[in-house]
C-alpha cells in the first residue's frame, strides 16, 4: 500500500510542513513555538511568555509535526532528536542526506507543474488568444486547447472581449520588458495625427478589458508614458542604438497604489473620500467588492438621524476611473467628502440630466 506524501495537499497544514521541514534541513533545534513564531511572523522567543494554543492555525501546526518528523524517521532511522524536555520540546535533525524527502518534494512540484498547465489550457477562454498562443506555440498544449476549443470542450472564458485591437502586441512587449529592449513604434491618440515614439516599455496593466503598456518616452511625460495598445499604428520595431532605461525597483507598484485604473492626473494629491451606501445590499456588494485596496467601513449601514445608509472610507487619489466607478452604481452611492470630488461628480449629473431633459 502506497504511503501518502506529506507534502501533498494544500492549505495551512501545507505550509506548515513545508516551514518545518525547511527548518529541521538547518540542523538546529526546533520547537512547536518557532515554527509558530515563524508562521506568524513573530520575533523568536515570542512564545516563550505567550500561549501558542490561541493563535490560528495553532492546531493544524499539532498535525503537521509528527507527521514530518515521522516521515524523516521513516527515511532516515535515528536521524531525530529531542532536548529532553517537556515543556519548550525541540527536535533536531542530525541524518547525512541534506535532503532525504526531496523526492517526495519532486513529486508534489511536479504536480503542481502538471495542474498547472491543465489550467492554463482551460484559461484559453481567458487569456488573449495571442498571449495563449505565443507562450505555447509549437506545443502539443495548443493543439490540444485548439482541439478541445472547436469540439466545444471549454470550461472557463470570461467576460471581457478579449479580441481587441492589437492585442497580437501584448506578448511582444511582454518579451521586450523581460528582454530589456527599445521599441519605437507610432501612436496615434483619439482624434490626433499620429507620431513617433521611441519608447522603453516596463510595465503591463489591464483595466476594464483594455490593455496599456507603461515604460519611458522620448517625449512627455518621460517617465510613466501610458501607450493604450489599440492606439498603436503601423510596425512595432526594435532599436538597438539606444540603451533600455529599467524602471527602479518598486516604481509600478508604487505608482498604482494610490489610484483605480492607469491614470494619475495632474496636481492631484491622496485625500480620504467618503463614500454614503444607500442600501443594505449597495454596501454589502461594496464591502465584498471594494473599489481600493484601501477601503474600510467607517460607519455599518443601518439608521443614522432618522436616515438608512452607511459609510466606507477610500485614501486615494482621485481621478476619472474612480469617478467612473461611482457613477456605476447610480443613486445608491454618495460621495460625502472631499467636497471637490462631490462637486465634480454633481457637474457630470447635472450634464446627463441636462442631455436627457432636451426635446430631441
Amino acid at each position: 500500500m502506497s504511503t501518502k506524501n506529506i507534502f501533498a495537499g494544500f492549505g495551512v497544514r501545507s505550509e506548515f510542513v513545508n516551514l518545518i521541514y525547511s527548518e529541521l534541513m538547518k540542523r538546529e533545534f526546533v520547537s512547536y513555538a518557532d515554527i509558530l513564531a515563524l508562521y506568524c511572523k513573530r520575533p523568536k522567543g515570542y512564545y516563550d511568555k505567550m500561549a501558542c494554543n490561541s493563535e490560528p492555525g495553532y492546531g493544524e501546526l499539532k498535525k503537521a509535526f509528527p507527521e514530518v518528523l515521522k516521515a524523516l524517521e521513516k527515511a532516515c532511522p535515528g536521524c531525530i532528536e529531542d532536548n529532553g524536555q517537556n515543556k519548550g520540546k525541540a527536535y533536531k535533525y542530525h541524518g547525512e542526506n541534506d535532503d532525504p524527502l526531496s523526492e517526495e518534494r519532486k513529486a508534489v512540484v511536479q504536480k503542481s507543474v502538471e495542474d498547472y498547465v491543465a489550467f492554463c489550457k482551460a484559461s484559453a477562454g481567458i487569456l488573449p488568444a495571442s498571449w495563449f498562443s505565443s507562450f505555447f506555440e509549437n506545443t502539443q498544449i495548443l493543439l490540444d486547447t485548439n482541439r478541445e476549443s472547436k469540439d466545444g470542450e471549454m470550461r472557463i472564458c470570461s467576460g471581457v472581449d478579449q479580441n481587441l485591437t492589437n492585442i497580437d502586441l501584448l506578448p511582444v512587449f511582454y518579451k521586450a520588458i523581460t528582454n530589456k529592449q527599445v521599441l519605437r513604434f507610432d501612436y496615434q491618440r483619439f482624434g490626433q495625427e499620429p507620431f513617433t515614439l521611441t519608447f522603453h516599455p516596463q510595465f503591463l496593466k489591464e483595466y476594464n478589458g483594455r490593455w496599456f503598456v507603461f515604460g519611458d518616452a522620448d517625449r512627455e511625460p518621460y517617465q510613466a508614458y501610458n501607450v493604450p495598445l489599440d492606439r498603436i499604428v503601423g510596425e512595432v520595431c526594435e532599436v538597438d542604438d539606444v540603451e533600455y532605461i529599467p524602471a527602479p525597483k518598486g516604481f509600478y507598484q508604487e505608482f498604482f497604489n494610490n489610484i483605480i485604473g492607469v491614470t494619475r492626473e495632474k496636481d492631484a494629491k491622496v485625500e480620504e473620500v467618503i463614500i454614503r451606501t444607500k442600501s443594505e445590499y449597495q454596501h454589502g456588494l461594496l464591502l465584498t467588492k471594494p473599489l481600493h485596496h484601501s477601503q474600510e467601513e467607517v460607519l455599518p449601514f443601518g439608521e443614522h438621524d432618522g436616515l438608512w445608509y452607511g459609510e466606507v472610507r477610500l485614501t486615494i487619489e482621485p481621478n476619472r476611473e474612480l469617478r467612473g466607478r461611482i457613477l456605476l452604481y447610480g443613486e445608491n452611492l454618495e460621495v460625502i467628502s472631499p467636497l471637490s470630488l462631490r462637486e465634480q461628480i454633481k457637474e457630470i449629473l447635472k450634464r446627463q440630466m441636462q442631455q436627457y431633459s432636451e426635446n430631441k
